[in-house]
């Protein structure tokens, strides 16, 4: 008999279908940590994706997508102070920040975002060297490949718990990596380099991977999950070129009249004019064989299309590389408006690579040790599938509340401090060479405003002269100033429509760019018909100002 404990047991199991064993019979899942699973399979998978990123244009596409989308141009660091920026300037956009001298910072983050989706994870060396006048603070950076972790230093080390080549302290905390000095592929045309690892303080060396689950300490490549599906692709495409081929093949079969027995293994076999057994069609062939006098075309027959295979096998490439179909395939039939981002780079390699700038920086007097406040690290602005569409849904989120101004400043790239001034800058600049855009509205909110000015004031005289006031100059004051503000009405809308209100006619223009035209410039006939500005200017001058004649 069964103890009602475990039959109990055993039927809450059974409620779960992906428990029950009538489909999964053969399903054997791991129940290995996640260091144990990335230990037996990371070496494996991360020699197959780099194969496929250099055969597989898909796989290329993937890791060239994932780069550009998370690191672009680059993610910028900006400081609130003049000596951290322009050190950081110098620092950054020189390939002195690169121990190989070869890219600048951003060059470096692009290097490191194609490692981590190509092989799951990369290491930086923060090394310290001499300053030089592009080099302020004299910190290097070392790119290296994931090989370098010598993933064999398992087990208590030093009384260190160490696994795969991390040393963890008492808190699971990495204390150290050991890292080979050089590069374990490398061994073959370096035959005298030392092999050895050797431990490295984790506070000079930077792991950027993918934590997916709690005490991962290593991660394998974003292809692992459709590399199947890409290599049976390739597999399946090639296959389709070789039938595509046999279904071009055009031959005639010449069966020639002939007093040789036709008897024996080779009566059938088809030969050229020179008598060769052929094995293999090309197109255009005649080829020849003994028998009855014929002539027979051989056409083979096409197949149909594999357009939905291929589709559905890239769709679900897709998702296993967290991208869209239209953006792996280019085919953008049916492309959404959605934009990757992804934040794993800021706290793994932007902001450390930021502290220990700003902590060198302090250790050579170049300013005080306290991290100042308000580092705002920004990532690259995301390419727009539809810019018209994407444009209005944020400025609708602005207006609703739903997003910061300063937030959606950034997602364009650019720190909202720094944009802030830029604009006041240009706005200065614009109004120096007396310029006005269709984009400021200064300019039409200022007039709506003097507009609206001068209704309260027509307003007001006319309560007053309800309730009985003499008249007085205001008849003056309004002819001129609604005389001058009907022009500057229309000298705005000139100037926000530019050339196209110059028209008299012609196709060239709308009637609605004609009409204004033609107001704007019968305005200037109000500053003269009924008393020009002129007399209107002296009668203010005398009755309201009080100015001698």
């Amino acid at each position: 008999m069964i103890p009602t404990r475990l039959r109990d047991a055993w039927r809450a199991l059974r409620g779960y279908a992906a428990a029950q064993d009538a489909r999964t019979s053969t399903w054997a899942a791991s129940g290995g940590s996640a260091n144990s699973e990335v230990a037996s399979a990371s070496s494996t998978i991360t020699r197959r994706a780099r194969d496929a990123v250099r055969n597989d244009p898909y796989a290329a596409r993937i890791i060239d997508l994932w780069t550009g989308n998370a690191v672009g141009a680059g993610i910028t660091t900006r400081w609130p102070d003049k000596q951290h920026a322009d050190a950081w300037r110098r620092w950054a956009e020189s390939t002195a920040c690169d121990a190989e001298g070869r890219l600048d910072l951003y060059g470096l983050q692009a290097l490191v975002m194609r490692s981590v989706v190509e092989s799951g994870e990369c290491l930086v060396r923060l090394i310290v060297s001499e300053p030089t006048p592009v080099n302020p603070i004299g910190l290097r950076l070392q790119v290296l490949e994931s090989d370098h972790l010598d993933a064999s230093r398992t087990g208590t080390i030093g009384g260190a718990i160490t696994v795969q080549g991390i040393t963890l302290d008492a808190t699971g905390a990495p204390a150290a990596y050991w890292l080979f000095p050089q590069h374990p592929g490398a061994a073959w045309y370096l035959p005298g380099s030392n092999q050895s690892s050797v431990p490295v303080p984790a506070a000079e060396v930077l792991h950027i991977y993918r934590k997916r689950r709690p005490g991962q300490l290593r991660d394998v490549s974003w292809l692992a999950p459709l590399l199947l599906r890409l290599r049976d692709l390739g597999d399946y495409e090639a296959a389709l070129l070789m039938k595509a081929k046999i279904e071009a093949c055009l031959a005639a079969v010449v069966t020639e009249e002939g007093d040789e027995v036709l008897t024996g293994p080779a009566a059938g076999l088809l030969r050229d004019a020179q008598g060769r057994t052929v094995e293999a069609f090309e197109p255009g062939m005649i080829l020849y064989r003994r028998g009855t006098g014929s002539v027979e075309v051989v056409n083979p027959s096409g197949g149909g299309s594999h357009t939905a295979f291929a589709r559905r096998t890239l769709e679900a490439a897709s998702v296993g590389a967290g991208l869209t179909y239209d953006q792996v395939s280019g085919d953008l039939t049916q492309a959404n408006y959605s934009s990757l981002q992804y934040g794993m780079l800021i706290p793994m390699l932007v902001r450390p690579i930021a502290g220990r700038f700003h902590q060198q920086g302090a250790l050579l007097g170049l300013w005080g040790a306290s991290m100042p406040t308000d580092v705002a690290h920004v990532p690259p602005a995301h390419e727009m599938i539809d810019p018209l569409k994407d444009t209005t849904a944020l400025i609708a989120q602005v207006r609703a509340g739903f997003v910061p101004q300063p937030e959606a400043v950034g997602s364009f790239g650019y720190d909202f401090r720094q944009a802030v001034e830029m604009i006041r800058v240009a706005n200065a600049l614009l109004d120096d060479a007396g310029i006005s855009l269709d984009s400021d509205p200064r300019r039409v909110a200022s007039h709506a405003m003097d507009a609206h000015a001068f209704s309260l004031t027509r307003r007001r005289a006319a309560e007053e002269a309800e309730s009985g006031a003499p008249p007085g100059p205001l008849s003056a004051m309004f002819k001129f100033y609604a005389t001058e503000l009907n022009k500057l009405r229309y000298e705005t809308i000139l100037a926000s429509a530019g050339t196209q209100q110059l028209g008299w006619e012609g196709d060239d223009f709308t009637d609605d760019e004609i009409r204004l035209g033609r107001e704007w410039l019968r305005s200037k006939a109000n500053t003269i018909e009924g008393g020009t500005s002129e007399v209107q200017l002296n009668i203010i001058a005398k009755r309201v100002l009080g100015l001698p004649d």
